[in-house]
């Protein structure tokens, strides 16, 4: 089998729900390959492939049990209506060049209600059709819900927050979205030639520095080791007219990363 280099791959963990064999159907978790094309395989080897994964239908129908035939004959218009509405497709968003300009965008996803781990993500139309109760999908059978995805220099972080969150109304929603730095740009590195930054015993900063949480640090991105907070004061704990000067770019800097922010979904 032919080499696929990294660039061309994203080696992912799936804790189940999400694919299954296209050749057996059967459920799969573990470690699985997802290839630029947007085909995905078992396995975390790119040299050699395992089987094809598939993101399974979500059906329209509540089930074919005695139950749900005994409903059928019981709610015949309810059960017609259910045969019509459309069988909603995955649908992964791709950001604009406008979301990146603003730092983030919104991303959509649904469940049925009857099954806890059973979501995907959606489009905006998909998701507004549910929600306003249009006729096109079966508003009753599902749920939907939408939150901020950032986009730019460091988005690891702030998806993670803005998923554990979103847990907290729909509890496994983070299996649909495991690459939290999925979609990132990172911008060109911000330098400081000398003049403008310093560490908090007055040294002047020269070199790469990034903005986190509204404050400079040492470095060119944010990371889990230790690393110096910088300030635009020689002596932080003073007035210093050139940190009210910078604050406007420092904020406009620090509104790429776009604080965490969940909306609400609808539930029928």
């Amino acid at each position: 089998m032919a080499y696929i280099p990294k660039s061309k791959v994203n080696i992912l963990d799936t804790p189940g729900g999400e694919f299954i064999n296209k050749l057996t159907g059967a459920s799969y978790i573990g470690k699985y390959l997802e290839l630029s094309n947007g085909k995905y395989y078992e396995g975390s080897n790119p040299k050699q492939l395992g089987q094809e994964l598939i993101i399974p239908l979500v059906s329209n129908q509540l089930g074919n049990n005695n139950d749900f035939e005994i409903y059928s004959n019981l709610k015949p218009q309810t059960t017609k209506f259910q045969s019509q509405v459309k069988t909603i497709y995955p649908t992964k968003s791709i950001p604009t060049d406008k979301d990146y300009t603003r730092g983030y965008y919104t991303r959509y996803f649904t469940r049925k209600v009857n099954e806890p781990r059973g979501y995907i993500e959606i489009d905006q139309d998909t998701f507004n059709a549910i929600g306003q109760r249009k006729k096109t999908y079966d508003y009753n059978l599902y749920e939907v819900g939408s939150f901020t995805w950032n986009l730019k220099n460091g988005t690891t972080t702030s998806n993670s927050i803005n998923l554990q969150i979103l847990e907290r109304t729909f509890p496994f929603v983070s299996i649909i979205f495991p690459k939290l730095d999925e979609f990132e740009k990172i911008d060109s590195i911000l330098t400081t030639p000398g003049g403008e930054l310093y560490y908090e015993d007055g040294r002047e900063y020269i070199g790469p520095y990034h903005i986190h949480e509204g404050k400079p640090m040492v470095g060119a991105e944010h990371t889990e080791e230790p690393h110096a907070t910088l300030y635009y004061s020689k002596n932080p704990n003073t007035f210093n007219p050139t940190f009210d000067s910078n604050r406007e770019e420092l904020k406009k800097m620090d509104n790429n990363l776009k604080a965490p922010e969940v909306k609400g979904g609808f539930r029928y």
